[in-house]
């Protein structure tokens, strides 16, 4: 059976497409707990707001394990939340529209850098 080739439904299935493609999610797992996963990653943010001050506005927020952010760069924007458990780190978020074709490539380059930044020592 063939389906009705309405505008409603083109635009349905292209903003379906276009939120799919917009979502950002990353895991990685740790072995440090919660306390000192958090603690390297406040870290590293704060590094990099010094190492590339002015290049990029973070506006975040911490509620216990979860970090709230928003951020600002090259005019593009994105959201999302962070969440660290005892064995975990997650990041949920979204894409600007112009970023999408490059989303595997952000979240390798995303899952990488947290694997690193996570690594077990010190």
């Amino acid at each position: 059976m063939r389906r009705p080739c309405t505008p409603d439904y083109f635009f349905t299935i292209q903003l379906s497409e276009v939120i799919d493609l917009k979502e950002l999610t990353v895991i990685v797992s740790h072995g440090l707990g919660s306390d000192r996963a958090k603690s390297r990653l406040v870290e590293k943010i704060e590094e990099l707001q010094k190492e590339f001050k002015g290049k990029f506005t973070l506006d975040s927020l911490w509620e216990d394990d979860s970090l709230r952010f928003q951020l600002k760069a090259a005019g593009m924007k994105t959201d999302g939340c962070l969440k660290v458990s005892d064995n975990s780190v997650s990041i949920v978020g979204t894409l600007p529209f112009t970023l999408t074709a490059f989303r595997g490539k952000i979240e390798t380059t995303l899952k990488a850098e947290l694997t690193k930044i996570l690594e077990e020592g010190d």
